[in-house]
């Protein structure tokens, strides 16, 4: 098993795990999403303004 698909069957567990708990009436499940939500919206906000993406894009456009 890869790596890659590790991390989707872990990440698939853990997203079961909120929805059960969200069905059960947790409202950590809530905050928890709400948190995840905020840190990628500022992941790409800070990816943005810092030209990381820009760059990524030059590098598949023009690799030479």
């Amino acid at each position: 098993m890869t790596a890659l698909t590790r991390m989707a069957v872990m990440l698939r567990i853990y997203t079961d795990d909120l929805r059960e708990r969200r069905e059960q009436g947790d409202q950590m499940v809530g905050w928890v999403l709400t948190i995840l939500a905020v840190i990628v919206i500022a992941g790409i906000v800070y990816g943005v303004v810092s030209g990381w993406f820009a760059d990524r894009l030059a590098e598949i456009t023009d690799p030479f």
